[in-house]
């Protein structure tokens, strides 16, 4: 009976996971068109399908991901086939994910990890936005899935193929090359418990990551002259953006340092900072490196400023609040309803998962037979959770950045249902069941106390909270329907997102663009002419002003007849 509720529940999260997806692709411009890190991706697999398998250009983002999308893309050449390939990506990773969890906790209990993962809205935002976090989740899942399976018999294959994961992951979220430490550990507590020599794991872990960088690094170091497998965008820049004299926790421009137009990002900060080199990759190279230094240089300058902004950036990460980016979710609601933004929200998995973790390492003092394995699994689980948060607080906390925590929380998150429930039964005095379940599946006062505040601390406001879609969102809405050729509502979003924000010249900007193109030069040029008494305009957006305002001006002069001369003479 228990287990026909479970996998209803679970049908029911998943139809309500597709029609989300149904209702966003179908209703939502966004699931057309890309835009910032998006653009950037498109790019890159277009470039790779024009000059296959390779492609000509450095890959600033995620390489993997631009290979997914550049495959998805040789199919049917449009993003959005990109799209649906990645929502199949997903949906195979949390099968993975329920297999997993069934393997470790069985049927039940790891169905209701499967349901605590489904429930959240968090992973689903991102499974179908033109952004690498999905994919990271998915190789994130295949991680644990592999690690679980090869916990089982330890032979060189099932190790192997967990390395090749492991490798994947890193290529999916760079930041996870702090987890690898923990996995190779837990494959290490794995053989020295069956009395293995350690280099029967290690040799075939070590192999596998190995064969699944290699590719990349073979790729780079032939079309850039350098094997590295992480993007250039890694490193320095975000890193930076959370370590600066003007770091807030969250994303900033870094006191005008960074634009937000990530499309032009090293250009303008190397002219900005006085940088030249030859060749794009040189200089994303020299940029990477010179903002990685004013970085350090101010942590170093700056310690407790430092550790100010890491509890600023934990205090963010723990709570309800997402801080997205690139997308709006009050925006995405405009569009398409906010049913699909029902569901457990963070702070409630964080509780839930904590005490997972507790009632895991409870079980391996407990139980002899299961310690290596437990052990072993709370090291991969843990090392996912070290990793994330860390990343976040070196460099800033956003909501893409923050929700791949939820995959190894949702793992644990059957256990700790289970030890509740053990805990319900006991104060009900159900003999049976006090006589069936050992001690193990207890949770003391003291730990249920710590999960309800985890819980409980996430629901205080991290932000204020308008209630409406930011300017932003508006401003790419109209980039996107601009993209698709709808340039009347792509007028009507940038004057909104005008309307909201009159400060920030590129919404004026595109506003005068939109305009010239319908032919509206008059009003065009209105909006142009007011960049250049904006003292926030970049030298970029004032010579890109300045175009648009001389191409207006003479479609506005050849549109209006001059005006007649007057005949005769005295």
């Amino acid at each position: 009976m228990v287990q026909r509720v479970v996998w209803a529940l679970v049908a029911f999260l998943i139809a309500k996971r597709i029609a989300y997806h149904l209702s966003y692709i179908v209703f939502d411009p966004f699931a057309l068109g890309t835009l910032s890190d998006g653009q950037l991706y498109e790019l890159a697999a277009r470039d790779i399908l024009e000059h296959p398998p390779l492609g000509t250009l450095p890959l600033y983002l995620q390489g993997l991901y631009a290979y997914v999308l550049a495959l998805s893309m040789s199919i049917v050449p449009q993003v959005v086939m990109g799209l649906l390939v990645q929502l199949i990506i997903a949906a195979g990773a949390l099968f993975l994910f329920q297999r997993a969890a069934r393997t470790v906790f069985g049927s039940v209990f790891g169905g209701l990890s499967l349901c605590v993962l489904l429930a959240c809205p968090e992973p689903a935002f991102y499974e179908n936005k033109y952004l690498s976090v999905s994919l990271g989740i998915a190789t994130n899942i295949f991680a644990i899935y592999t690690a679980v399976r090869a916990f089982e018999r330890l032979s060189f294959r099932d190790v192997l193929v967990a390395g090749v994961a492991l490798g994947l992951s890193l290529l999916g979220r760079p930041n996870l090359v702090l987890a690898v430490p923990f996995t190779m550990l837990a494959f290490m507590v794995l053989a020295r418990g069956a009395g293995r020599p350690l280099r029967s794991v290690l040799v075939p872990l070590s192999l596998g990551v190995v064969l699944a960088v290699a590719p990349m690094a073979l790729r780079n170091q032939l079309v850039i002259g350098s094997p590295d497998v992480f993007p250039s965008h890694g490193g320095g820049i975000p890193l930076y953006i959370g370590n600066n004299p003007y770091a807030n926790g969250g994303w900033n421009s870094a006191g005008g340092l960074l634009s937000g137009m990530v499309y032009m990002e090293t250009t303008d900060i190397a002219r900005k900072l006085g940088i030249v080199a030859k060749t794009q990759t040189e200089l994303d190279a020299k940029v990477g490196d010179a903002l990685f230094h004013k970085a350090i240089d101010f942590i170093a300058e700056n310690p407790g400023k430092f550790f100010e902004l890491c509890g600023t950036k934990l205090w963010r990460m723990i709570g309800n609040h997402r801080f997205v980016r690139d997308y709006d979710i009050r925006g995405e609601n405009e569009l398409i309803g906010s049913y699909h933004q029902w569901g457990l929200p963070f702070g409630v998995v964080l509780g839930i998962g904590a005490l997972g973790f507790f009632v895991l390492a409870r079980r391996a003092q407990v139980i002899r037979a299961e310690r290596a394995r437990l052990v072993a699994l709370l090291l991969v689980l843990g090392g996912q959770v070290v990793a994330i948060a860390i990343a976040n607080m070196l460099v800033f906390t956003s909501a893409q950045n923050r929700v791949p925590l939820l995959i190894p929380l949702a793992f644990v998150a059957g256990p700790a249902i289970e030890a509740l429930y053990a805990k319900v039964r006991r104060f009900m005095n159900a003999a049976d069941y006090v006589a069936a379940v050992p001690s193990r599946f207890e949770a003391g006062p003291i730990v249920l106390v710590v999960a309800a505040l985890l819980c409980a601390q996430a629901f205080w406001p991290r932000l204020q909270d308008t209630g409406r879609p930011s300017s932003a969102h508006y401003y790419n809405l109209g980039a996107v329907e601009e993209q698709l050729g709808r340039l009347e509502d792509a007028e009507a979003h940038f004057r909104r997102a005008k309307e909201q924000n009159k400060r920030q010249p590129m919404f004026w900007l595109a506003h005068g663009r939109v305009l010239r193109r319908l032919g509206r030069f008059d009003e065009a040029l209105d909006s142009l002419t007011r960049i250049i008494r904006m003292p926030g305009a970049s030298d970029d957006v004032q010579k890109l002003a300045h175009a648009e305002r001389m191409y207006a001006g003479a479609k506005l002069t050849e549109l209006v007849p001059p005006s007649p001369t007057p005949s005769g003479s005295r």
